[in-house]
């Protein structure tokens, strides 16, 4: 029988990443009381659960998880494909939802798993919105227009020609070269905007480096806007008056797909092996 604890760690993580995911399709920006409440949440009720238990499993993962999750998630981060909204969720998921007393595979392995091919799909999916929505706007080449009839075909055939352990990872593939391959094409049209200063938040990623003067101000890089990098703009406002950014397909829902996905079906790569 589950835990009260592991029910009350899922039925939050399960609430704050639904509220996160979605401020992030609204707002594109995670407040960070959400994150905060979701890392707060996680210290608590391990440390509730460890007391009066006194199981040491229920929190023996807890620093290799946020270790893992944190980590992966920043490295992403300095990379410039996450913001720091995303890193801070996944430390709190880290916390929270490390692993349950019975599990073989820890939890936030398989939520890791899940997330990336999860991740991939639903990217993909957002890519192809984006592209629809910005037909006119994005100009498409022969063969990027070839692409997508051959993809359909490959897919086709992985599916009704090999087990479905590999057709699985044959079109995670081609899913993932086929939104590299658009995403740069709709990156320059359809995901820059240009931005007051007041309204511009921490983690929003410049187009181009800030000049006054023709001299350079603020220099753009992996990383998202600071908060002194916010600080020193707006006490410039008056010089600057818009900046240009880029903007991203919101990634939080993937968190909380993942986890649903996650607790009804475990790791979905072991799920698949035994159709290999």
């Amino acid at each position: 029988m589950i835990s009260i604890f592991a029910l009350i760690a899922i039925i939050t993580a399960a609430i704050l990443l639904l509220i996160a995911s979605i401020e992030d399709l609204k707002t594109r920006e995670v407040p960070d009381y959400v994150s905060y409440t979701l890392i707060g949440s996680g210290i608590f009720i391990r440390a509730m659960w460890f007391l009066f238990e006194r199981n040491t499993s229920v929190i023996f993962w807890v620093p290799t998880s946020f270790l893992v999750l944190g980590g992966f998630s920043y490295m992403l981060y300095k990379s410039g494909q996450w913001g720091g909204g995303d890193v801070k969720i996944m430390a709190g998921v880290g916390i929270l939802l490390s692993s349950f007393p019975g599990d073989i595979v820890p939890f936030f392995f398989n939520f890791l798993i899940n997330s990336l091919l999860v991740g991939a799909i639903y990217g993909a999916f957002g890519i192809a919105v984006m592209v629809i929505a910005n037909r006119k706007k994005v100009k498409f080449r022969w063969y990027e227009i070839v692409l997508l009839p051959i993809f359909l075909v490959l897919s086709i055939l992985l599916a009704y020609y090999t087990p479905l352990f590999l057709s699985f990872f044959g079109i995670f593939i081609l899913i993932s070269i086929l939104s590299l391959v658009y995403f740069k094409k709709i990156e320059k049209t359809a995901m820059q905007m240009s931005v007051p200063v007041e309204k511009l938040t921490e983690g929003d990623w410049l187009v181009d480096d800030i000049k006054i003067e023709d001299k350079v101000f603020l220099k753009k890089r992996n990383i998202g806007l600071t908060i002194d990098d916010l600080k020193k703009l707006k006490k410039n406002k008056d010089k600057i008056k818009k900046v240009k950014i880029k903007t991203g397909i919101p990634f939080v829902p993937v968190f909380f797909i993942t986890l649903i996905v996650t607790v009804f079906f475990g790791n979905i790569l072991f799920f698949l092996i035994p159709l290999m």
